[in-house]
C-alpha cells in the first residue's frame, strides 16, 4: 500500500443529516486517492450515518463503533490513519478549498512544526449570521516558548488543526475519560513539544446549529451541566500530562500555563451553578494575576477595577452587563482606543 501524504480523520455521532457535505468538502480539495486517505470515524450513530456515508463507497475508510466520545472516536481515527499529516474534522464542519493545499504547503516550509492550524469562517445555520474565529496567536517559535507565549497559545478546535503524525506520536494516546475536549487536550500539549504555526485565514466552516455543545443561547441547565464535568476532567488529565513535562519549561512559565486551566474550570463552574461574591470577586483577581504580563499598564488598570464590580453587582448582574459591553461595538471600540490591551511582546 502506498502511503499517503495526508490523512482525513472526520469523526461522527448523529450528524448524519451533516456527514454527506463533510465529506465531499474533503473529496473536493484537489488531491488524488494515493495522496488523501480519508477516514470516518462513526461513534456509535443511531441515526442515518451508516447509509449516508456508505454512498462513498472505496473513497474512503469506515470505522463504526460503540459511542465513547471524542477521545475514544478521536484513538480510533488515528490508529487506522497512514498518512505523514493527521487533519481533523467535525462531521457537522466543512473544509473550504484549497485547506490541504495550504496546511501542506506551511508543513514543508517548517518541517519542525507539529501542527498548522488556522482560523474558522463561522454560519449560524439558524438565522443566517456569519462571523469569524478572532486572529490567533504565533506560536512558531523555537521551542520551549516563553511563559508569555504559553499565555497567548489558543486551543485549536478540530475542523481547524492538522498534526504532524511523528511529532503527535509523543501525545497518544488521548485519555479515554475525555468524551469532549479531546482536541484541546491534543492541542495544550503540542505546543510544549514543537512549533505550532498559525495562518490567519479561514480554512474551514464552522456550523452552529442549535445541537453544540458550546454554542447555544439561552439557559440550558443540562448542557451546562455536561460542559462543566466534562472540562473538569480535561484539566485534571492536561496537569497529569504538562507536570510529566515540566523539565522542558522554567517553573513559572509552567505554573501560569496550568493556572489558566483553572481559571477557565472555574468560569465553566460559575456559568452552571453561579458564584458567591466572593469567591467571584477571588476568581477576577486570580484571572488579572495570570494574564496580567500580557496586558499594557492602562488595561491592566481597566481590568484591576472589574473584581470590585464583580463583588457589587454580583456574579449573574456583572455577567449580564458584560455580555452587552461584548455585543456592543461601540463600547469595544471605546474601550480599545482608551486601554489598548496588548503588550508589546
Amino acid at each position: 500500500m502506498t502511503t499517503p501524504r495526508i490523512t482525513a480523520i472526520i469523526t461522527a455521532h448523529n450528524y448524519g443529516h451533516f456527514i454527506g457535505e463533510a465529506v465531499e468538502s474533503v473529496l473536493h480539495q484537489g488531491f488524488s486517492p494515493a495522496e488523501l486517505e480519508v477516514v470516518v470515524v462513526d461513534d456509535g450513530s443511531t441515526d442515518d450515518t451508516p447509509e449516508r456515508v456508505r454512498k462513498f463507497g472505496d473513497r474512503i475508510v469506515y470505522i463504526r463503533k460503540s459511542n465513547g466520545g471524542q477521545a475514544s472516536a478521536l484513538n480510533a481515527g488515528f490508529a487506522n490513519a497512514h498518512g505523514e499529516i493527521f487533519a481533523l474534522l467535525d462531521a457537522d464542519d466543512v473544509w473550504l478549498p484549497n485547506k490541504l493545499r495550504r496546511v501542506c504547503e506551511t508543513f514543508d516550509r517548517r518541517p519542525d512544526a507539529i501542527a498548522v492550524q488556522h482560523l474558522r469562517s463561522i454560519w449560524n445555520s439558524q438565522n443566517g449570521a456569519t462571523g469569524m474565529d478572532p486572529e490567533l496567536p504565533d506560536t512558531s517559535r523555537v521551542f520551549p516558548l516563553p511563559p508569555a507565549d504559553l499565555l497567548r497559545h489558543g486551543f485549536s478546535p478540530t475542523s481547524a488543526v492538522a498534526y504532524r503524525k511523528t511529532l503527535l506520536a509523543e501525545i497518544l494516546p488521548v485519555p479515554g475519560t475525555l468524551t469532549g475536549h479531546a482536541d484541546s487536550y491534543l492541542s495544550a500539549l503540542a505546543v510544549l513539544i514543537a512549533p505550532v504555526v498559525s495562518l490567519n485565514e479561514p480554512l474551514s466552516r464552522y456550523r452552529i446549529h442549535g445541537g453544540n455543545l458550546y454554542s447555544f443561547e439561552g439557559a440550558d441547565a443540562a448542557r451546562s451541566a455536561r460542559r462543566l464535568a466534562q472540562m473538569e476532567t480535561f484539566v485534571a488529565e492536561v496537569e497529569r500530562a504538562v507536570r510529566a513535562r515540566q523539565e522542558n519549561y522554567a517553573g513559572e512559565g509552567l505554573e501560569g500555563y496550568l493556572r489558566r486551566f483553572h481559571l477557565s474550570e472555574e468560569t465553566h463552574r460559575f456559568a452552571a451553578r453561579g458564584a458567591a461574591r466572593r469567591e467571584f470577586f477571588q476568581h477576577l483577581r486570580r484571572h488579572n494575576r495570570v494574564y496580567g504580563p500580557l496586558w499594557t499598564r492602562r488595561y491592566l488598570a481597566f481590568r484591576g477595577l472589574l473584581p470590585v464590580a464583580g463583588f457589587v453587582l454580583g456574579y449573574e448582574r456583572f455577567e449580564g452587563l458584560r455580555r452587552r459591553y461584548r455585543n456592543s461595538g461601540a463600547a469595544l471600540r471605546v474601550r480599545a482606543e482608551l486601554f489598548p490591551c496588548g503588550a508589546p511582546r
